[in-house]
């Protein structure tokens, strides 16, 4: 039978080579994953082959609400059963051409995206010695603590990590562009630094309306880095990433343009009237000035923050991690989240706590633009009209919300994990969404989850 510390260290190894071998999961994995990478090598072995899988069900008790793990999937669940949360399933191939050089490929299929295969890794790694290696390609994402593990059910303790602040960044479950490592091992303990860069696209899903409606989210000028320590019983991770544009765009978003174009037309011609006293004419010139402001309201510059810590006493557990959100957007909002886990091993299972809370800052974003002029009903009702539109906006641009989570995992065989979870999810009040599935509002902003997983990597 396995101990605690072996069983830690199998799912580290697994999280480390289903997650590209990169980041947090690299580190986790240390020497020993190193070790087994050698004896391969001296085997001969080439290609290989893995993958991992959940097989999960979850319950929501709450019918104006779905839940998520994500801005990109397709299918909420809804009240009653579903596998949509969590059912996945990953396979990678592996090739080494060269000692040093190593290829892969990793796709996964997830129940609540219908099972279409989406590319999650498409990378050349090249170890340049003196601890250091290159990532080439399409990546995992390394914007938080457990990014990059985050769909690999059995690497993770819970069932998954919390919504309420990775429902943001799961959206980003890649990078495309380089990642260069710097791994200095000093005894029982490990540190890495690393520095990405690159881009990504992926679809946005507003599932806050009836039917949900679709946007192509684009990042670019994608910039970060972290710094981990890993030391026998304690792993620390600091991270930090700045997008330059993260732009969303669809047929809304083209009309929401072309109202602001035509209303901000028709205050210019306003503003021709020569009749008109010098302090209204600029006042309808500083008006037309706010519409432009308003076009592509969701884009934004993102820059997010991650300090987290996964600590081991005896048989006790601590998973810690506080989240900063800064998309220099007030549509969009700051965010401030955290998540902390207590979990205790008796044998085989691990019963385990979970509060998890994102919180939005910062000023709302100023429509004044959008006050009627009292110059033309026609026009004051094209301004309302918007105004509505961007008071719901904010309304559902408010992803705050908070969780408490008790479940059970229990590792009955090797690389196999059972696990159960209960989730108490509330919103702020009936008028604030948060990152459920809500097309109407109010609703009943609290919320019991209820999931089955089993998860396994082979």
């Amino acid at each position: 039978m396995q101990t605690r510390r072996e069983r830690r260290a199998g799912r580290a190894a697994a999280a480390w080579a289903l997650a590209g071998g990169m980041g947090l999961a690299g580190l986790l994995a240390g020497a020993s994953a190193q070790a087994a990478g050698e004896a391969s090598e001296s085997q001969g072995s080439t290609l290989r082959f893995s993958g991992f899988a959940t097989l999960g069900l979850a319950h929501n008790d709450n019918a104006t609400a779905g839940v998520t793990t994500s801005f990109s999937q397709l299918r909420p669940v809804q009240k009653g059963w579903s596998a949509n949360m969590d059912t996945a399933l990953g396979l990678q191939l592996e090739w080494q051409p060269a000692q040093g050089t190593t290829l892969q490929v990793q796709a996964v299929a997830r129940a609540g995206e219908d099972m279409q295969p989406r590319l999650r890794i498409a990378a050349l790694r090249q170890q340049l010695g003196q601890g250091l290696s290159l990532n080439l390609g399409r990546l995992r994402s390394p914007l938080f603590f457990d990014s990059s593990v985050a769909e690999i059910g059995y690497a993770n303790l819970s069932v998954r990590p919390a919504p309420a602040i990775y429902g943001v960044v799961n959206s980003v479950a890649s990078l495309d562009g380089a990642d260069l490592q710097w791994r200095l091992n000093l005894g029982d303990a490990s540190l890495l630094a690393q520095v990405f860069g690159g881009r990504y696209d992926y679809t946005h899903r507003f599932n806050n309306f009836s039917p949900a409606i679709s946007a192509d989210a684009s990042l670019r000028g994608l910039l970060g880095f972290s710094l981990s320590a890993h030391l026998q019983d304690l792993t620390l991770r600091v991270s930090r990433t700045e997008i330059k544009r993260y732009e969303l765009r669809s047929e809304q978003v083209s009309q929401i343009n072309s109202g602001l174009s035509q209303i901000s037309g028709a205050l210019q011609q306003l503003a021709m009237n020569p009749m008109l006293p010098p302090p209204m004419l600029a006042a309808l010139q500083a008006k037309s000035q706010g519409l432009e402001a308003l076009r592509n309201p969701f884009d934004n510059r993102p820059v997010y923050t991650s300090i987290g810590l996964d600590g081991n006493w005896q048989r006790w557990r601590l998973l810690a991690e506080l989240t900063w959100m800064n998309p220099h957007n007030d549509l969009v909002g700051r965010g401030r989240g955290y998540s902390v886990t207590l979990a205790r091993s008796i044998g085989d299972f691990t019963p385990y706590l979970s509060v998890a809370q994102l919180k939005r800052s910062g000023a709302k974003l100023n429509t004044a633009a959008l006050g009627p002029t009292g110059l033309d009903p026609q026009l004051d009702g094209a301004l309302n009209q918007l105004q509505q539109g961007f008071d719901r906006a904010q309304q559902f641009a408010d992803i705050s919300s908070r969780s408490l989570s008790l479940g059970l995992r229990w590792d009955w065989r090797e690389n196999m994990a059972l696990k159960t979870q209960l989730d108490l999810m509330r919103t702020p009040s009936p008028g604030t969404p948060g990152p459920l599935a809500v097309p109407t509002l109010p609703f009943n902003h609290k919320l019991q989850l209820f999931s089955v997983t089993l998860d396994l990597v082979f």
